[in-house]
C-alpha cells in the first residue's frame, strides 16, 4: 500500500515520492550525559521525499523546534576559524558591495553567537540578531550584539517593521532554511522586513552535492529541506522575491559546499 506523506512543505502539494526512508531514528546533535543516558532516547521517523510539482527534496516528519533547538542545543559557529573567515569575508564583501555604513540595517535569523553580525557591528552598522537557541543568543548579547531570542518568521517580522520600525537594508540567512518547518512563512517574513531596494543572502547545503557524493549522512531531523536552484526559485517567487545571484561556496569541505544565494525583494 502506497504510504500517505504530508503535504509538501514548500507548495502544498499532495503525493510526494520517497526516494529513502531511514525507519525511525534518534536525533543529531544530542550530547547527553552520564545520568540521560539511563533514560529513553527520543526516535523519529525519518523518510526522505520529493516533490514532482516544485522539486523540493525533503523530509516528511517535523520534530519540535523547541526539542531541537531548545536550552541544550550545544552548536556555537565561532568555534570553527573556518567558518568565522568565511563569514568575515562574506560581510566584508557585503558591506563593500552595498556600501553599508551607519544608516542602514543588516538582520540576521539563526544569528548564532553573532559571530557574523559582529563584522558589521566593528563598523558602525546597526544589526539586529534572532535565534531561538538560549545558549548562543545569550553569549552574543554578552559581547554586545542585539539578539532577539525567538523564531524568525511572518508574525515576528511584522512586529519588528511595524511595531518597531525596522527594515532591513540586507537579511541574511546562514544555514537555517533547511531547518525552517513553515517555509512559506519564512519566506514572507523576508519579503516583510526587506525594503523595497533590500536584498537576503541565503546560505544552505546544495542537494546536488548530496546526489553527486552520496550523503546520507546530512540527511537528519534537524534538516527538513534540500534545495535545489528551481525549489528555491519557485518558494521565492511565491513571495514576490526573486534570485539574482548564485555562488557556490565550499564552506563545508572539499567534497561538499553550499550555495550562497542573493534574492532581492520587489519585481
Amino acid at each position: 500500500m502506497k504510504t500517505k506523506y504530508p503535504p509538501c512543505r514548500s507548495c502544498g502539494k499532495k503525493d510526494l515520492q520517497l526516494i529513502i526512508s531511514f525507519g525511525r531514528t534518534a536525533l543529531a546533535d544530542r550530547l547527553v550525559t552520564h545520568e540521560q543516558l539511563l533514560l529513553p532516547e527520543i526516535t523519529a521517523p525519518l523518510d526522505l521525499v520529493f516533490c514532482p510539482s516544485c522539486s523540493l527534496v525533503q523530509i516528511t516528519e517535523s520534530v519540535d523546534p523547541e526539542i531541537l533547538f531548545g536550552p541544550e542545543y550545544p552548536y556555537f559557529s565561532s568555534v570553527s576559524p573556518s567558518l568565522l573567515k568565511h563569514f568575515r569575508d562574506s560581510a566584508e564583501h557585503l558591506i563593500e558591495k552595498r556600501g553599508l555604513n551607519s544608516t542602514h540595517l543588516v538582520v540576521e535569523a539563526a544569528s548564532n553567537d553573532g559571530y557574523m553580525l559582529k563584522v558589521f557591528h566593528e563598523r558602525g552598522i546597526p544589526v539586529q540578531g534572532i535565534d531561538p537557541a538560549q545558549a548562543p543568543a545569550r553569549k552574543a548579547q554578552e559581547n554586545g550584539i542585539p539578539t532577539l531570542i525567538d523564531f524568525f518568521g511572518k508574525e515576528l517580522a511584522t512586529k519588528l517593521r511595524t511595531e518597531e520600525g525596522k527594515a532591513a537594508d540586507v537579511f541574511l540567512g546562514n544555514n537555517v532554511l533547511a531547518h525552517v518547518p513553515d517555509l512559506n512563512g519564512f519566506v514572507e517574513g523576508i519579503r516583510i522586513i526587506l525594503k523595497a531596494d533590500g536584498v537576503a543572502v541565503i546560505e544552505c547545503p546544495y542537494v546536488v552535492d548530496l546526489v553527486d557524493h552520496c550523503e546520507f549522512d546530512t540527511i537528519y531531523h534537524q534538516h527538513l529541506c534540500y534545495f535545489s536552484v528551481t525549489a528555491l526559485d519557485k518558494l521565492f517567487r511565491r513571495h514576490g522575491l526573486f534570485l539574482n545571484e548564485i555562488k557556490r561556496v565550499p564552506v563545508h569541505g572539499c567534497a561538499s559546499s553550499s550555495n550562497r544565494w542573493n534574492v532581492w525583494a520587489g519585481a
